[in-house]
């Protein structure tokens, strides 16, 4: 029988779908903040050629290695991914992509996208997204199924992007990246958390221990979500008792965080899917206005 032919814009969109758009934009973001703070704090504004250069250099390269891991992720979960309502119409169970086809694009990926930063950035910048990468597809991945500590392993690869942007500037670690490292650490837990409470059943037909699928009737998600939800605010609040930024940021900080605090809280037990989604979005909005209290910070 003769095998049915995929449109090639089909497959196209199939190959950019395993890249996972969404979530490498967010990478990117956060490592536009680390770049960005590096550069403050080296005293530049970031308006020359050299620095529009770097930073074209940086998210380019992020994008590629980023989008690597999330296809060698796919692949590594494919089968597991075919017993999930909300995964199994993804390419590879759904066999538009092969297998061998997504693994020898994902380690492409993620290859190029490591020596591109390591040519165009830095040595550090090419080591910290190797990293991640081994990182995210060697230890967090299969940590999905055997550990409901997992979100908080995955949250590890996930808060290392902006400490590459840090680094691909200065080519130093410091205070300012570790913070950044911890705030973005923090910030994944209630995010992920509820997406886990949103999906729990079909997490559990997947095979992976998360907290809400194995404790579904009692506090532990809850706990986490508040515990991280707070540290978090913590965190942000580090840049300026370090003197890295003024003002104007640890108020702006303070005020988001405050009503960050209040969802969380108004939403707890999070035993529904519309108190889950209510606590995700609130999480979405939380990095981008951060980012402009920085920006704020800046020119008041």
């Amino acid at each position: 029988m003769k095998k049915k032919r995929i449109p090639a814009k089909n497959l196209l969109s199939a190959y950019v779908e395993m890249t996972k758009p969404r979530i490498s934009i967010l990478v990117l973001v956060t490592a536009y903040l680390g770049y960005y703070l590096g550069l403050r704090s080296i005293g530049s504004v970031g308006l020359d050629w050299q620095n529009i250069q770097l930073l074209f250099h940086l998210l380019l390269g992020t994008y590629l290695s980023s989008s690597g891991a999330a296809v060698l992720n796919q692949y590594i979960e494919r089968d597991h991914d075919r017993k999930m309502e909300r995964t199994k119409h993804r390419p590879l169970p759904s066999g538009i992509i092969k297998p061998n086809q997504a693994l020898i694009f994902g380690l492409s990926l993620s290859i190029f996208g490591v020596l591109y930063l390591i040519t165009f950035t830095n040595l550090a910048t090419g080591i910290l997204s190797l990293t991640t990468i081994l990182f995210y597809t060697l230890i967090y991945t299969p940590s999905k199924r055997l550990t409901v500590w997992n979100t908080m392993i995955g949250s590890v690869p996930g808060a290392l992007p902006p400490v590459g942007g840090w680094v691909a500037v200065t080519g130093i670690l410091a205070a300012p990246a570790w913070i950044l490292f911890g705030i973005l650490f923090c910030w994944q837990i209630p995010h992920f958390l509820s997406i886990a409470i949103m999906y729990a059943k079909d997490y559990e037909k997947g095979g992976f221990k998360m907290l809400p699928t194995v404790y579904p009737d009692t506090g532990h998600t809850r706990y986490h979500i508040l515990f991280f939800s707070i540290a978090m605010a913590g965190t942000s609040i580090g840049l300026f008792l370090i003197d890295f930024v003024g003002i104007i940021y640890a108020i702006g900080t303070a005020v988001i965080s405050v009503a960050f605090l209040i969802m969380v809280i108004h939403n707890i037990p999070f035993n529904t899917r519309k108190r889950a989604l209510t606590l995700m979005f609130s999480s979405i909005i939380y990095l981008p206005a951060l980012l402009i209290m920085i920006f704020l910070d800046v020119m008041l």
